[in-house]
């Protein structure tokens, strides 16, 4: 049945129902409205109905029945970026589903808690909403398992609640930068959906495979991340959902962005946005793809500036020929070190991190060969920054350790900066054993 048929026959349902006066089907047909859509991108009149379902079910129906209604509005506020609302009626539903000793819905509830918390943590990085998102999904990840394994009906099988935990708690691992432990709990819940033999047009397939890309994209192992960002915009095209369709092309861009591949990134983000706009009220998501699109241009113009820099530091070597044994061969390398620093800022902006790495090693050379600790200093500490986003733990600490040591024998106060990078890549043991 299309779309528009659908939403007539739900409405019709409704109607129906009105007439007669049976309030049950009222707001059951009022919710089916709302969710459809919803589905839709149409949020605002989503919520219309939605509080149709909840008034008739707050005024004619046992509170249990208020437990769908509750689910579906607190959802409908997530998705509107509404967080103060969407809490309100996500602890009501737990409050609820607790009181009727509902396991079902305590998981649901859990988890649509979790959710809202985690996005309240990716827009501010509110440390206390990653604490309640962590307590939630954990909560609802234990649950689901016990569901899984106890069924109150020999009907359910609670697997899709038991997927969607794994993902839950691998997007918390995620941000946490726990990369491997992410990818290991998003790959378990991939490997449960083939066990299980789940639909591959299903959507928790396809949100393991959107996060999945994610953490590929920054072990920047970029052929597995691609695989897994288009497998996850396939199956949202083929169920039709238009927010994660889009979500999976706002991913596919900033895995392009990464590898400097702009030209895609931008069409990828084009699509995005195409698919964002064409929800009504989806503005959240499309400002942010707006966004990404106007810094691609800016990052465009970077690549050209840095091209002409290149140029430059091309002309300022071949001037050494000449200039070696001179009194103009300081100047000249003095030269060399401006358009090195001048090339490492725009390799920062764009992420072009090989480069920043190919181009702290020869500022470290020219720095040797000027005998100037302090500028030697700063090439180890951008070199230490490079391996350390191209996640060479093990050599960043290297290049750390260089840094701090130069630092510490001239008396420089960088060192706090060298120091508070060490700490971000080894964590504090790292500054308790090295005590300035």
């Amino acid at each position: 049945m299309a779309k528009d048929d659908e939403l007539v026959a739900a409405k019709k349902a409704y109607r129906s129902a009105k007439e007669v006066g049976n309030r049950r089907e009222e707001a059951r047909w009022a919710n089916v409205i709302g969710d459809i859509l919803k589905n839709r991108g149409e949020y605002v009149e989503a919520l219309k109905w939605l509080r149709i379902d909840f008034k008739i079910s707050s005024e004619y129906l046992l509170e249990k029945d208020l437990l769908p209604t509750c689910q579906s509005i607190g959802e409908l506020y997530l998705r509107l970026q509404d967080f103060g609302n969407a809490l309100y009626y996500q602890k009501e539903h737990l409050r609820l589903a607790k009181e009727a000793n509902d396991l079902v819905e305590q998981q649901r509830a859990n988890t649509q808690l979790g959710r809202t918390y985690h996005e309240m943590f990716s827009k501010s990085e509110n440390h206390s909403a990653l604490h309640n998102a962590r307590k939630y999904f954990k909560s609802a990840m234990s649950l689901a398992q016990t569901l899984k394994e106890n069924p109150p009906h020999p009907k359910s099988s609670f697997l899709k609640e038991y997927i969607d935990a794994h993902n839950n708690v691998g997007m918390l691992e995620m941000d946490l930068d726990n990369l491997g432990e992410a990818k290991r709990i998003l790959t378990r819940g991939l490997e449960i959906c083939d066990e299980e033999e789940v639909n591959v047009n299903d959507d928790g397939r396809s949100r393991l495979h959107h996060n999945l890309g994610f953490v590929y994209t920054q072990l920047r192992m970029w052929h597995k991340a691609r695989e897994h960002i288009k497998q996850d915009i396939l199956i949202c095209k083929n169920i039709g959902h238009l927010q994660g369709e889009a979500k999976g092309y706002n991913n596919l861009g900033e895995l392009y962005v990464q590898v400097q591949k702009f030209q895609e990134a931008r069409c990828s983000y084009q699509k995005a946005l195409e698919l964002a706009t064409s929800m009504e009220d989806e503005y959240a998501l499309a400002g942010q793809v707006e966004q990404n699109i106007r810094v691609v241009d800016e990052y465009v113009k970077v690549m050209e500036d840095m091209k002409k820099e290149e140029q430059n530091l091309k002309k300022l070597k071949r001037s050494m020929a000449t200039a070696k044994g001179t009194s103009s061969e300081r100047k000249c390398l003095r030269l060399q070190m401006a358009s090195l620093d001048r090339l490492i800022e725009k390799t920062i902006v764009v992420s072009a991190w090989p480069k920043h790495r190919e181009f702290a090693k020869m500022k470290k050379r020219i720095a040797s060969t000027l005998c100037d600790k302090e500028k030697l200093g700063d090439s180890f500490l951008v070199a230490g920054e490079s391996y350390q986003k191209l996640r060479n733990f093990q050599k960043a600490w290297k290049w750390y350790n260089k840094s701090l040591e130069i630092y510490k024998r001239i008396g420089n106060l960088e060192v706090r900066l060298s120091t508070y990078q060490l700490f971000r890549c080894f964590g504090y043991s790292f500054i308790r054993l090295h005590k300035l």
